[in-house]
Protein backbone atom coordinates (compact mmCIF):
# COMPACT_ATOMS: atom_id res chain seq x y z
CA UNK A 1 0.00 0.00 0.00
CA UNK A 2 2.69 2.09 0.74
CA UNK A 3 6.72 1.92 -0.82
CA UNK A 4 9.45 1.07 1.76
CA UNK A 5 11.03 4.06 1.31
CA UNK A 6 7.75 5.97 2.40
CA UNK A 7 7.44 3.36 5.28
CA UNK A 8 10.82 4.00 6.90
CA UNK A 9 10.66 8.09 6.27
CA UNK A 10 7.48 8.32 7.93
CA UNK A 11 8.79 6.01 10.40
CA UNK A 12 12.77 8.38 11.00
CA UNK A 13 10.94 11.82 10.76
CA UNK A 14 8.26 10.85 13.79
CA UNK A 15 11.10 9.29 15.89
CA UNK A 16 13.67 11.81 15.29
CA UNK A 17 10.58 14.56 16.66
CA UNK A 18 9.90 12.89 19.56
CA UNK A 19 13.31 12.50 20.50
CA UNK A 20 13.95 16.43 19.80
CA UNK A 21 11.08 17.52 21.58
CA UNK A 22 12.19 15.65 24.90
CA UNK A 23 15.91 16.74 24.39
CA UNK A 24 14.99 20.54 23.95
CA UNK A 25 12.27 20.15 27.24
CA UNK A 26 15.26 18.47 29.41
CA UNK A 27 17.35 21.08 28.58
CA UNK A 28 15.19 23.95 28.09
CA UNK A 29 12.88 23.52 30.55
CA UNK A 30 12.58 22.97 34.41
CA UNK A 31 12.83 19.65 35.17
CA UNK A 32 15.03 17.77 37.84
CA UNK A 33 17.57 15.35 37.23
CA UNK A 34 16.90 13.42 40.55
CA UNK A 35 15.25 10.10 40.78
CA UNK A 36 11.82 10.96 42.03
CA UNK A 37 11.68 13.31 38.85
CA UNK A 38 12.24 10.36 36.12
CA UNK A 39 10.37 8.05 38.16
CA UNK A 40 7.44 9.90 39.25
CA UNK A 41 7.95 13.78 37.91
CA UNK A 42 8.46 14.99 41.32
CA UNK A 43 5.14 14.24 42.31
CA UNK A 44 3.69 16.61 40.16
CA UNK A 45 1.65 15.57 37.62
CA UNK A 46 -1.26 17.84 36.76
CA UNK A 47 -4.83 16.90 35.73
CA UNK A 48 -4.98 17.21 32.11
CA UNK A 49 -1.86 15.88 30.91
CA UNK A 50 -1.99 13.04 33.29
CA UNK A 51 -5.96 12.29 31.95
CA UNK A 52 -4.24 12.08 28.07
CA UNK A 53 -1.17 10.36 29.26
CA UNK A 54 -2.94 7.60 30.34
CA UNK A 55 -5.40 7.29 28.23
CA UNK A 56 -2.90 6.98 25.44
CA UNK A 57 -1.12 4.72 27.47
CA UNK A 58 -3.67 2.25 27.71
CA UNK A 59 -4.28 2.44 23.68
CA UNK A 60 -2.19 -0.62 23.41
CA UNK A 61 -2.30 -2.80 20.20
CA UNK A 62 -6.18 -4.21 21.19
CA UNK A 63 -7.19 -0.68 21.38
CA UNK A 64 -5.79 -0.10 17.68
CA UNK A 65 -6.67 -2.94 16.12
CA UNK A 66 -8.68 -5.76 18.13
CA UNK A 67 -11.35 -3.05 18.11
CA UNK A 68 -11.82 -2.97 14.24
CA UNK A 69 -11.13 -6.71 14.08
CA UNK A 70 -14.46 -7.51 16.60
CA UNK A 71 -16.60 -5.21 14.93
CA UNK A 72 -15.65 -6.66 11.42
CA UNK A 73 -15.97 -10.53 12.82
CA UNK A 74 -18.39 -10.18 15.30
CA UNK A 75 -20.40 -6.82 15.12
CA UNK A 76 -21.91 -4.99 18.17
CA UNK A 77 -21.34 -7.55 20.70
CA UNK A 78 -17.73 -8.07 19.29
CA UNK A 79 -17.03 -4.37 19.93
CA UNK A 80 -19.67 -4.03 22.97
CA UNK A 81 -18.02 -6.57 25.30
CA UNK A 82 -14.15 -4.65 24.25
CA UNK A 83 -15.23 -1.45 24.95
CA UNK A 84 -17.35 -1.09 27.26
CA UNK A 85 -14.47 -2.90 30.02
CA UNK A 86 -11.97 -1.06 28.50
CA UNK A 87 -13.46 2.11 30.16
CA UNK A 88 -14.95 0.91 33.14
CA UNK A 89 -11.25 -0.29 34.06
CA UNK A 90 -10.38 3.22 34.51
CA UNK A 91 -13.13 3.87 36.97
CA UNK A 92 -12.34 0.95 38.92
CA UNK A 93 -8.76 1.36 39.57
CA UNK A 94 -9.21 5.36 40.91
CA UNK A 95 -10.33 3.97 44.32
CA UNK A 96 -6.91 1.84 44.33
CA UNK A 97 -5.10 4.50 43.25
CA UNK A 98 -6.53 7.20 46.14
CA UNK A 99 -6.11 4.52 48.69
CA UNK A 100 -2.59 3.94 47.39
CA UNK A 101 -1.23 7.37 47.85
CA UNK A 102 -3.16 7.79 51.35
CA UNK A 103 -1.45 4.91 53.23
CA UNK A 104 1.99 4.57 50.94
CA UNK A 105 2.38 8.41 49.80
CA UNK A 106 6.37 8.28 48.88
CA UNK A 107 6.12 4.64 46.98
CA UNK A 108 6.84 3.85 43.43
CA UNK A 109 5.28 1.18 42.60
CA UNK A 110 2.44 -1.47 43.89
CA UNK A 111 5.27 -3.98 44.75
CA UNK A 112 7.00 -1.60 46.42
CA UNK A 113 3.81 -0.98 48.89
CA UNK A 114 4.00 -4.82 49.54
CA UNK A 115 7.13 -5.10 49.90
CA UNK A 116 6.86 -2.81 52.99
CA UNK A 117 3.62 -3.78 53.80
CA UNK A 118 4.53 -7.62 54.66
CA UNK A 119 7.25 -6.53 56.60
CA UNK A 120 9.68 -6.86 53.80
CA UNK A 121 8.56 -11.09 52.77
CA UNK A 122 10.68 -11.79 49.70
CA UNK A 123 8.25 -14.34 48.69
CA UNK A 124 5.28 -11.88 48.34
CA UNK A 125 7.31 -9.52 46.89
CA UNK A 126 8.91 -11.85 44.46
CA UNK A 127 5.88 -13.32 43.30
CA UNK A 128 4.39 -10.29 42.70
CA UNK A 129 7.18 -9.00 41.00
CA UNK A 130 6.60 -11.92 38.39
CA UNK A 131 3.50 -10.53 37.53
CA UNK A 132 4.09 -7.07 37.28
CA UNK A 133 7.46 -7.42 34.89
CA UNK A 134 5.37 -10.23 33.07
CA UNK A 135 2.70 -7.49 32.66
CA UNK A 136 4.87 -5.05 30.98
CA UNK A 137 6.72 -7.29 28.87
CA UNK A 138 3.69 -8.28 27.40
CA UNK A 139 2.59 -4.51 26.60
CA UNK A 140 6.31 -4.33 24.93
CA UNK A 141 5.41 -7.52 23.17
CA UNK A 142 1.99 -7.06 21.81
CA UNK A 143 2.94 -3.54 20.67
CA UNK A 144 5.78 -4.32 18.81
CA UNK A 145 3.86 -7.28 16.73
CA UNK A 146 1.03 -4.99 16.00
CA UNK A 147 3.10 -2.26 14.99
CA UNK A 148 5.65 -4.13 13.08
CA UNK A 149 2.73 -6.52 11.53
CA UNK A 150 1.19 -3.03 10.23
CA UNK A 151 4.53 -1.68 9.01
CA UNK A 152 5.70 -5.11 7.07
CA UNK A 153 1.53 -5.47 5.37
CA UNK A 154 1.53 -1.66 4.54
CA UNK A 155 5.28 -1.22 3.21
CA UNK A 156 7.03 -4.11 2.74
CA UNK A 157 9.64 -3.14 5.14
CA UNK A 158 11.31 -6.68 7.08
CA UNK A 159 8.53 -7.14 10.07
CA UNK A 160 11.91 -7.29 12.11
CA UNK A 161 13.02 -3.57 11.16
CA UNK A 162 9.68 -2.34 11.63
CA UNK A 163 10.26 -3.93 15.48
CA UNK A 164 13.31 -2.71 16.05
CA UNK A 165 12.61 0.70 14.76
CA UNK A 166 9.76 1.22 16.95
CA UNK A 167 11.54 -0.34 20.45
CA UNK A 168 14.30 2.22 19.42
CA UNK A 169 12.38 5.53 19.16
CA UNK A 170 10.77 4.82 22.37
CA UNK A 171 13.90 3.42 24.08
CA UNK A 172 15.84 7.00 22.82
CA UNK A 173 13.82 9.14 24.38
CA UNK A 174 12.55 7.22 27.41
CA UNK A 175 15.91 7.36 28.24
CA UNK A 176 16.44 10.66 28.16
CA UNK A 177 14.18 12.00 31.20
CA UNK A 178 11.97 8.63 31.96
CA UNK A 179 8.30 9.42 32.73
CA UNK A 180 8.60 13.09 32.14
CA UNK A 181 9.63 12.18 28.43
CA UNK A 182 6.52 9.76 28.45
CA UNK A 183 4.31 12.20 29.66
CA UNK A 184 5.71 15.04 26.89
CA UNK A 185 5.19 12.64 24.20
CA UNK A 186 1.85 11.16 25.60
CA UNK A 187 -0.02 14.46 25.18
CA UNK A 188 1.73 15.08 21.98
CA UNK A 189 0.35 11.27 20.53
CA UNK A 190 -3.23 11.49 22.00
CA UNK A 191 -3.30 15.07 20.10
CA UNK A 192 -2.35 13.23 16.63
CA UNK A 193 -4.25 10.20 17.81
CA UNK A 194 -7.35 12.07 18.13
CA UNK A 195 -6.57 13.89 15.02
CA UNK A 196 -6.54 12.04 12.84
CA UNK A 197 -9.02 9.40 13.65
CA UNK A 198 -12.01 12.47 13.14
CA UNK A 199 -10.74 12.97 10.21
CA UNK A 200 -10.15 9.90 7.94
CA UNK A 201 -12.92 7.94 9.75
CA UNK A 202 -16.14 10.38 8.85
CA UNK A 203 -14.32 10.62 5.32
CA UNK A 204 -14.11 6.87 4.81
CA UNK A 205 -18.18 6.72 5.87
CA UNK A 206 -18.40 9.39 3.44
CA UNK A 207 -16.52 7.89 0.38
CA UNK A 208 -17.81 4.42 1.16
CA UNK A 209 -22.11 5.35 0.72
CA UNK A 210 -22.86 7.19 4.24
CA UNK A 211 -24.71 5.50 6.87
CA UNK A 212 -26.87 2.92 5.66
CA UNK A 213 -23.09 1.06 5.21
CA UNK A 214 -22.48 1.37 8.37
CA UNK A 215 -25.81 -0.01 9.29
CA UNK A 216 -25.30 -2.96 6.88
CA UNK A 217 -22.37 -3.94 8.34
CA UNK A 218 -23.30 -3.67 11.98
CA UNK A 219 -24.07 -7.67 12.31
CA UNK A 220 -20.45 -8.43 11.24
CA UNK A 221 -18.80 -10.04 8.35
CA UNK A 222 -21.48 -12.66 8.65
CA UNK A 223 -24.59 -10.48 9.71
CA UNK A 224 -24.92 -12.91 12.39
CA UNK A 225 -23.56 -10.56 15.24
CA UNK A 226 -26.66 -7.86 15.27
CA UNK A 227 -27.94 -8.75 19.04
CA UNK A 228 -25.29 -6.24 20.84
CA UNK A 229 -26.11 -9.13 24.25
CA UNK A 230 -25.76 -12.18 21.80
CA UNK A 231 -24.75 -15.09 24.58
CA UNK A 232 -22.13 -16.62 22.45
CA UNK A 233 -19.89 -13.56 21.92
CA UNK A 234 -20.82 -12.39 25.90
CA UNK A 235 -19.73 -16.30 26.42
CA UNK A 236 -16.63 -16.44 24.24
CA UNK A 237 -15.28 -13.26 24.31
CA UNK A 238 -17.17 -11.09 26.47
CA UNK A 239 -16.13 -12.94 30.32
CA UNK A 240 -12.42 -13.62 29.39
CA UNK A 241 -11.73 -9.94 28.31
CA UNK A 242 -13.83 -8.61 31.19
CA UNK A 243 -12.39 -10.03 33.63
CA UNK A 244 -8.79 -9.31 32.45
CA UNK A 245 -9.64 -5.88 31.63
CA UNK A 246 -11.22 -5.08 34.43
CA UNK A 247 -8.12 -6.60 36.24
CA UNK A 248 -5.53 -5.32 33.73
CA UNK A 249 -4.50 -2.01 35.51
CA UNK A 250 -4.07 -3.02 38.58
CA UNK A 251 -1.04 -5.54 37.61
CA UNK A 252 -0.03 -2.47 35.27
CA UNK A 253 2.45 -0.27 36.49
CA UNK A 254 1.93 2.28 34.17
CA UNK A 255 -1.21 3.15 36.15
CA UNK A 256 0.66 2.62 39.33
CA UNK A 257 3.13 4.80 38.42
CA UNK A 258 0.82 7.73 37.78
CA UNK A 259 -1.16 6.90 40.46
CA UNK A 260 2.16 7.37 42.38
CA UNK A 261 3.11 10.78 40.03
CA UNK A 262 -0.06 12.79 39.64
CA UNK A 263 -0.82 15.51 42.43
CA UNK A 264 -3.01 14.37 44.97
CA UNK A 265 -6.19 16.47 44.87
CA UNK A 266 -5.94 15.48 40.64
CA UNK A 267 -6.00 11.70 41.17
CA UNK A 268 -9.91 10.88 40.21
CA UNK A 269 -9.87 13.31 37.52
CA UNK A 270 -7.06 11.82 36.25
CA UNK A 271 -8.79 8.03 35.82
CA UNK A 272 -12.21 9.18 35.00
CA UNK A 273 -11.21 11.54 32.32
CA UNK A 274 -8.49 9.65 31.24
CA UNK A 275 -11.19 6.70 30.64
CA UNK A 276 -14.20 8.73 29.10
CA UNK A 277 -11.17 10.44 26.45
CA UNK A 278 -9.35 6.72 25.96
CA UNK A 279 -12.85 5.14 25.03
CA UNK A 280 -13.29 7.89 22.25
CA UNK A 281 -10.43 6.18 20.20
CA UNK A 282 -11.98 2.23 19.98
CA UNK A 283 -15.64 3.37 19.12
CA UNK A 284 -14.34 5.69 16.49
CA UNK A 285 -12.16 2.78 15.03
CA UNK A 286 -14.62 0.22 15.43
CA UNK A 287 -16.40 2.21 12.57
CA UNK A 288 -14.09 0.90 10.28
CA UNK A 289 -14.65 -2.33 11.01
CA UNK A 290 -18.22 -2.30 10.41
CA UNK A 291 -18.01 -0.39 6.85
CA UNK A 292 -15.53 -2.92 6.04
CA UNK A 293 -18.12 -5.92 7.01
CA UNK A 294 -20.80 -4.44 5.03
CA UNK A 295 -21.85 -6.61 1.88
CA UNK A 296 -21.49 -4.07 -0.82
CA UNK A 297 -17.73 -3.29 0.44
CA UNK A 298 -16.61 -6.57 1.86
CA UNK A 299 -17.09 -7.50 -2.08
CA UNK A 300 -14.90 -5.06 -3.06
CA UNK A 301 -11.78 -5.60 -0.28
CA UNK A 302 -9.31 -8.60 -0.21
CA UNK A 303 -9.33 -9.14 3.39
CA UNK A 304 -6.27 -11.65 4.02
CA UNK A 305 -6.08 -10.54 7.93
CA UNK A 306 -9.20 -9.21 9.66
CA UNK A 307 -6.48 -8.14 12.12
CA UNK A 308 -5.72 -5.75 9.13
CA UNK A 309 -9.45 -4.38 7.94
CA UNK A 310 -9.13 -0.65 9.48
CA UNK A 311 -5.79 0.32 7.10
CA UNK A 312 -7.09 -2.06 4.65
CA UNK A 313 -10.53 0.06 4.33
CA UNK A 314 -8.95 3.25 4.48
CA UNK A 315 -6.47 2.21 1.59
CA UNK A 316 -9.14 0.90 -0.30
CA UNK A 317 -11.39 4.64 -0.36
CA UNK A 318 -8.72 7.39 0.79
CA UNK A 319 -5.45 8.67 -0.98
CA UNK A 320 -2.07 7.29 -0.19
CA UNK A 321 -1.76 10.26 2.30
CA UNK A 322 -4.42 9.60 4.68
CA UNK A 323 -2.99 5.67 4.65
CA UNK A 324 0.46 7.27 6.12
CA UNK A 325 -1.85 8.96 8.60
CA UNK A 326 -3.41 6.50 9.54
CA UNK A 327 -0.13 4.81 10.00
CA UNK A 328 1.26 7.52 11.85
CA UNK A 329 -1.68 7.27 14.11
CA UNK A 330 -1.75 3.50 14.92
CA UNK A 331 2.69 4.22 15.48
CA UNK A 332 2.09 7.06 17.97
CA UNK A 333 -0.44 4.71 19.70
CA UNK A 334 1.59 2.13 20.19
CA UNK A 335 4.79 3.94 20.76
CA UNK A 336 3.27 5.95 23.85
CA UNK A 337 2.73 2.09 25.41
CA UNK A 338 6.19 1.33 25.11
CA UNK A 339 7.43 4.02 26.23
CA UNK A 340 5.26 3.91 29.18
CA UNK A 341 6.04 0.00 29.56
CA UNK A 342 9.68 1.10 29.78
CA UNK A 343 9.24 3.82 32.41
CA UNK A 344 7.23 1.27 34.18
CA UNK A 345 9.68 -1.35 33.64
CA UNK A 346 12.30 1.18 34.64
CA UNK A 347 10.82 1.90 38.32
CA UNK A 348 10.45 -1.95 38.88
CA UNK A 349 13.99 -2.80 38.11
CA UNK A 350 15.20 0.15 40.20
CA UNK A 351 13.30 0.43 43.04
CA UNK A 352 11.93 -3.34 43.58
CA UNK A 353 15.28 -5.28 42.50
CA UNK A 354 18.26 -3.03 42.54
CA UNK A 355 17.42 -1.01 45.68
CA UNK A 356 16.26 -4.22 47.68
CA UNK A 357 17.93 -7.13 46.13
CA UNK A 358 21.32 -5.65 44.82
CA UNK A 359 22.40 -2.55 46.85
CA UNK A 360 20.08 -1.17 49.47
CA UNK A 361 21.83 1.92 50.27
CA UNK A 362 22.53 3.26 47.02
CA UNK A 363 23.46 7.05 45.63
CA UNK A 364 20.58 8.81 43.53
CA UNK A 365 23.38 8.36 40.40
CA UNK A 366 23.28 4.39 40.75
CA UNK A 367 19.07 4.45 40.85
CA UNK A 368 19.19 6.14 37.83
CA UNK A 369 21.45 3.94 36.16
CA UNK A 370 19.84 1.24 37.08
CA UNK A 371 16.67 2.03 36.05
CA UNK A 372 17.88 3.11 32.11
CA UNK A 373 19.55 -0.29 32.41
CA UNK A 374 16.05 -1.74 33.25
CA UNK A 375 14.71 -0.19 30.17
CA UNK A 376 17.14 -1.53 27.85
CA UNK A 377 17.32 -4.92 29.37
CA UNK A 378 13.93 -5.28 29.12
CA UNK A 379 13.56 -3.88 25.75
CA UNK A 380 15.87 -6.19 24.58
CA UNK A 381 13.73 -8.88 25.82
CA UNK A 382 10.31 -7.57 24.60
CA UNK A 383 11.77 -7.06 21.24
CA UNK A 384 13.04 -10.88 20.62
CA UNK A 385 9.92 -12.43 21.92
CA UNK A 386 8.08 -10.33 19.40
CA UNK A 387 9.76 -11.22 16.63
CA UNK A 388 8.79 -14.34 17.11
CA UNK A 389 5.21 -13.74 15.97
CA UNK A 390 3.16 -15.19 18.41
CA UNK A 391 -0.87 -14.08 17.66
CA UNK A 392 -2.38 -10.79 18.49
CA UNK A 393 -5.35 -11.99 20.02
CA UNK A 394 -3.26 -14.75 22.06
CA UNK A 395 -1.07 -12.49 23.63
CA UNK A 396 -4.01 -10.38 24.42
CA UNK A 397 -6.05 -12.73 25.98
CA UNK A 398 -2.85 -14.23 27.53
CA UNK A 399 -1.71 -11.50 29.89
CA UNK A 400 -5.47 -10.85 30.56
CA UNK A 401 -5.40 -13.82 32.21
CA UNK A 402 -1.50 -12.81 34.09
CA UNK A 403 -3.31 -9.99 35.09
CA UNK A 404 -6.57 -11.60 36.94
CA UNK A 405 -4.18 -13.04 39.07
CA UNK A 406 -3.23 -10.16 41.17
CA UNK A 407 -6.66 -8.73 41.19
CA UNK A 408 -7.65 -10.17 44.65
CA UNK A 409 -4.32 -10.06 46.20
CA UNK A 410 -3.69 -5.72 45.59
CA UNK A 411 -7.39 -5.67 46.77
CA UNK A 412 -6.75 -7.08 49.91
CA UNK A 413 -3.36 -6.10 50.63
CA UNK A 414 -4.32 -2.13 50.18
CA UNK A 415 -7.57 -2.26 52.27
CA UNK A 416 -7.62 -5.43 54.46
CA UNK A 417 -6.03 -4.92 58.05
CA UNK A 418 -6.01 -8.83 58.63
CA UNK A 419 -4.67 -10.45 55.37
CA UNK A 420 -1.40 -12.32 55.94
CA UNK A 421 1.56 -12.45 53.80
CA UNK A 422 1.20 -16.36 53.07
CA UNK A 423 -2.70 -15.55 51.70
CA UNK A 424 -0.97 -13.19 48.85
CA UNK A 425 2.06 -15.00 48.26
CA UNK A 426 -0.34 -18.49 47.15
CA UNK A 427 -3.01 -16.83 45.72
CA UNK A 428 -0.60 -15.08 43.17
CA UNK A 429 1.44 -18.63 42.79
CA UNK A 430 -1.76 -20.80 42.22
CA UNK A 431 -3.11 -18.39 39.94
CA UNK A 432 0.32 -18.21 38.22
CA UNK A 433 0.68 -22.02 38.00
CA UNK A 434 -2.85 -22.93 37.37
CA UNK A 435 -4.71 -19.72 34.99
CA UNK A 436 -1.47 -18.36 33.46
CA UNK A 437 -0.85 -21.96 31.52
CA UNK A 438 -4.65 -23.13 31.18
CA UNK A 439 -5.32 -19.57 28.95
CA UNK A 440 -1.81 -20.22 27.29
CA UNK A 441 -3.00 -23.94 26.43
CA UNK A 442 -6.48 -22.90 25.72
CA UNK A 443 -5.79 -19.93 23.62
CA UNK A 444 -3.24 -21.99 21.47
CA UNK A 445 -5.74 -24.74 21.06
CA UNK A 446 -8.48 -22.32 20.44
CA UNK A 447 -10.49 -23.96 23.10
CA UNK A 448 -13.26 -21.33 24.22
CA UNK A 449 -14.93 -23.11 26.91
CA UNK A 450 -10.95 -23.37 28.23
CA UNK A 451 -10.25 -19.84 27.97
CA UNK A 452 -13.18 -18.91 29.90
CA UNK A 453 -12.37 -21.00 32.54
CA UNK A 454 -9.41 -19.59 32.95
CA UNK A 455 -9.94 -16.54 33.35
CA UNK A 456 -12.18 -17.34 36.12
CA UNK A 457 -9.92 -19.40 37.84
CA UNK A 458 -7.64 -16.80 37.97
CA UNK A 459 -9.73 -14.12 39.63
CA UNK A 460 -11.27 -17.02 42.17
CA UNK A 461 -8.27 -18.28 43.21
CA UNK A 462 -7.15 -14.81 44.73
CA UNK A 463 -10.20 -14.72 46.14
CA UNK A 464 -10.71 -17.93 47.77
CA UNK A 465 -7.27 -18.46 49.26
CA UNK A 466 -7.29 -14.38 50.31
CA UNK A 467 -10.72 -14.89 51.74
CA UNK A 468 -9.69 -18.25 54.06
CA UNK A 469 -6.60 -16.48 55.14
CA UNK A 470 -8.15 -13.20 56.15
CA UNK A 471 -10.60 -15.15 58.64
CA UNK A 472 -7.77 -17.53 59.58
CA UNK A 473 -5.77 -14.44 60.84
CA UNK A 474 -5.80 -12.72 64.45
CA UNK A 475 -3.21 -10.27 63.86
CA UNK A 476 -4.18 -6.53 62.53
CA UNK A 477 -1.88 -4.47 60.52
CA UNK A 478 -1.57 -0.78 61.31
CA UNK A 479 -1.25 1.08 58.05
CA UNK A 480 0.11 4.09 59.71
CA UNK A 481 3.45 2.27 59.91
CA UNK A 482 4.17 1.75 56.53
CA UNK A 483 5.51 5.41 56.16
CA UNK A 484 8.25 4.24 58.31
CA UNK A 485 9.46 2.47 55.30
CA UNK A 486 8.76 4.78 52.50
Amino acid sequence: MLTTTQGIVLLLGYGLAMVIIVFLARHLGRSERTVDDFLVMGRRLSTIPGSLSIAVSWIWAPAVFICSLQSYTQGLPGIFWFTIPNIICFFTFAPLAIRARKIFPSGYTLPDFQFARFNGDPKVHIASLLVYFGYQLGAIIINCLAGGTLLHMLTGMPFFVSVLLMTLTALTYSLISGLRASVLTDVLQMSMILLVAFVLVPWVLFKAGGPSVLIDGLGGVSGDYRNILNPYVAYSFGIATTIGLISGPIADQMFFQRAFAVKKKSIVKVFIFGGLIFGVVPIILSLLGFIGAAPSVNQQINVTDPQMIGPIVIAHFLPTWALMAFSLMAFAGLTSTLDSALCALSSLGSVDVYKKYVNKAPKPANILKSARLAMVFFAIIGTGIALLRPQLLWVFLIYGALASATLFPTVFSLFSTRVPSWAIFWSLVLSLLIGTPLSIYANVTGNIDLVVLAAILSVAIGFIVCTVGTLMSKERFDFSSINDHA
